[in-house]
Order: structure tokens, then sequence, then C-alpha cells
């Protein structure tokens, strides 16, 4: 009779443990999911808003003449937004591509180590894209005349260099903490 007692307890317990085993693995990736998404999010937002102010900075930049930019500043500026777009679209499509609840943990792996990649590739080419607009347009700058334009020009470096050094170190400890999460489901 005890033998048997033993046995109907042991197998409830294996029962109890296999629900918490899973209620563990539905919090893991219900943690994914909700850093995958805080990552989208991110990358949604700033895509719209590059989709927003490119038309008006457009309009501005056309409007006000007086600004007598290069034809090699204003193809350095079209190749840099192209640049920015298709860095955004593709980091959109790879993180649509993780999904824990469809993927094996390996898989998941595999397409957030690809989506990490990617984003270190596109912040390379952005700088690497960026840089040479920027000398040509200080360039052009300093040829209009005008001490107060370059002096702006600098001082906007400054502080765009300052605020992109910040939004990098956001949008990379949100990486981390996703690629955390989906460590934890291993």
């Amino acid at each position: 009779m005890e033998l048997e007692e033993l046995k109907q307890n042991w197998n409830i317990m294996e029962e109890k443990l296999g629900r918490l085993e899973m209620e563990q693995r539905q919090q893991l990736n219900n943690k994914v999911v909700s850093k995958v998404k805080q990552v989208q999010d991110r990358v949604l937002r700033r895509f719209t808003v590059l989709i927003l102010c490119l038309p008006l900075m457009a309009w501005l930049l056309v409007r006000n003449q007086v600004y007598d930019f290069s034809v090699l500043t204003w193809i350095l500026l079209f190749l840099f937004v192209v640049v920015i777009l298709a860095r955004q679209l593709t980091w959109m499509l790879l993180l649509r591509k993780i999904d824990c609840l469809k993927m094996t943990v390996r898989e998941v792996c595999l397409a957030e180590s690809r989506f990490r990649m990617s984003f270190k590739v596109g912040i390379a080419v952005s700088v690497l894209c960026a840089v040479p607009l920027l000398v040509s347009m200080i360039w052009d700058m300093s040829q209009m005349g005008d001490r107060y334009i370059l002096i702006g020009a600098w001082t906007g470096l400054v502080v765009g260099v300052l605020i992109g050094i910040r939004l990098f170190l956001k949008a990379w400890s949100g990486i981390k903490e996703l690629k955390e999460a989906i460590t934890d489901l291993q």
C-alpha cells in the first residue's frame, strides 16, 4: 500500500513539476516577445520620425535657396537618406522574423544574432555615409562667407553627435536585453 501511495505522490509531483516548467517556459517566451516588441517600437518610432521629417527638410532646403550647396553635397545627402531608409526597413524585417512561439530556441538565437549583426553593420554604414556628407556640407558652408552659418553648423554637429550617441546607447541596451531574454530560453 505504501508503495502505491509513493508512486501516486511521485506522479502528482512530476505532473506539478511539468506544469511549473511549462509556466516558466511561457513566461520566458512572453519576456522575449515583450523585448522584441520594445525594439520594434523603437525602430518604428525612428522610422516614422524620419518619414515625417524628410519631406519637411526637403521642402525647407528647396524653399530657402539661400544655401547654395554643391551637387556633391546633394548627391551625398540623397545617398545618406537612402542608406538610412534601407537600414530601418532591414531592421524592421529582421525583427519580424524573431518569433519564439513558432521557432525553436536555436532559430530564435540565430534570428537575433542576424539582427544584432545587421544593427552593427547598419550603424557603421550610416556613419561612413554621414562623414563625407558632413565634410561636404561644412565645406560648402565655409564657402558661403558667413561665419555664423559655420558656427551654427559646428554647434549642430556637436549636439547631433551627442544625441546620436545617446540614441545608439539606448538602442544597444535594448538589443542586449533582448539577447539576454533569448539566452534565458536555453
